[in-house]
């Protein structure tokens, strides 16, 4: 009986270690279990493009968390991710505002790039509703456009170029004045249309028009007077030209007159005298009351000589004439003095 009572406990003890072994199993598996939620708890990755705000038993930290792999105290901490990407929010509808003249003018389709420095993460996560949908706000757009409008002439307003720079600086001003400096960089703003309102449209073609027109006839009367002047130009040339020639041939004539006269001597009378004379002795002779026969010329042998070689038989010398001239001349020259006496 002993020996069967020994062997029974014997297979007793063998067959009950499995149910002593199960509780350290499940001990361990859930101490593994737990160790590795409570690892999972205490590491935080943070994506590219995006900053942690960490809040320790909901109190938000001032640091955000850097993107990449982060450390946090497990069930205590929780991290929530803020978006340092650049964004956009699109505005529909008109916004009407005024040039500097008071010119009316209407924008549309405003898109507006922004980005949230991610210095200000948790700022901006802690005192900002819905930051979202909230942080550039459709107010916020609209006066800085309007602000923009109003720096400009009506001449610019509707220029891209222009306009866009001035609303991006006008809601810069804004948003840094709401949020603080370096919290929310606005990169760009685009406007896809904007226009004037029809009045005035309808006014700057009537003005369009009407400086056409003074440009065409400011161009007809710079053609005209061109063409004036040109004649005028022309008529002066053509006068100076012919006051020019007359006085050259005046000059001329007075150079030969000059000449000539500088050439003119006693001799040179007298020979032309002779040359001239037709052989025919005048019938009248004049005294002038003292010494008898005016000395009409007086004829020397080689003026003679000179005289016959020019026309030898049309121009006898006065010493030539016959003797019966001479004394008939004397004779009435004699008469005519005693009649004078």
């Amino acid at each position: 009986m002993r020996n069967i009572f020994k062997k029974a406990r014997n297979t007793t003890d063998y067959v009950n270690p499995a149910p002593r072994k199960l509780p350290r199993v499940l001990g361990t598996v859930v101490l593994l279990i737990a160790v590795l939620v409570v690892m999972g708890n205490a590491v935080e990755v943070i994506p590219s493009g995006f900053t942690g705000v960490v809040t320790t038993f909901g109190q938000i930290q001032e640091k955000p968390m850097p993107n990449g792999f982060n450390w946090k105290i497990p069930f205590v901490q929780e991290v929530l991710q803020v978006n340092n990407k650049q964004q956009d929010i699109y505005l529909e509808g008109q916004i009407w505002s005024e040039a500097s003249d008071q010119t009316v003018v209407y924008l549309e389709g405003v898109t507006v790039t922004y980005q949230i420095l991610p210095e200000r993460s948790a700022w901006i996560f802690a005192n900002v509703s819905d930051y979202t949908n909230n942080l550039v706000s459709r107010t916020l757009v609209d006066s800085a456009l309007k602000t923009a409008a109003k720096s400009l002439a009506s001449e610019d307003v509707t220029n891209r170029g222009l306009i866009e720079p001035a609303a991006r600086e006008s809601l810069q001003a804004a948003m840094d004045e709401k949020y603080g400096a370096d919290t929310v960089k606005v990169i760009k703003v685009v406007i896809a249309n904007m226009d004037f309102e029809e009045r005035y449209n309808e006014a700057i073609e009537a003005r369009q028009l009407a400086r056409m027109e003074q440009e065409r006839q400011q161009i007809e009367n710079a053609t005209n007077l061109a063409r004036a002047q040109a004649e005028a130009d022309a008529a002066r040339i053509e006068a100076q030209g012919k006051a020019e020639a007359e006085t050259i041939l005046a000059q001329a004539k007075a150079d030969a007159n000059e000449i000539l006269s500088a050439s003119i001597t006693e001799r040179t009378q007298t020979q032309d005298m002779i040359n001239s004379w037709n052989g025919v002795l005048p019938s009248t002779f004049v005294t002038d009351g003292e010494n008898g026969l005016f000395k009409m010329f007086s004829i020397t042998p080689a003026q003679t000589e000179n005289a016959g070689r020019a026309a030898p038989a049309a121009s006898p010398s006065v010493e030539s004439a016959a003797p019966e001239e001479t004394t008939a001349a004397q004779e009435s020259a004699a008469q005519a003095e005693t009649g004078a006496e």
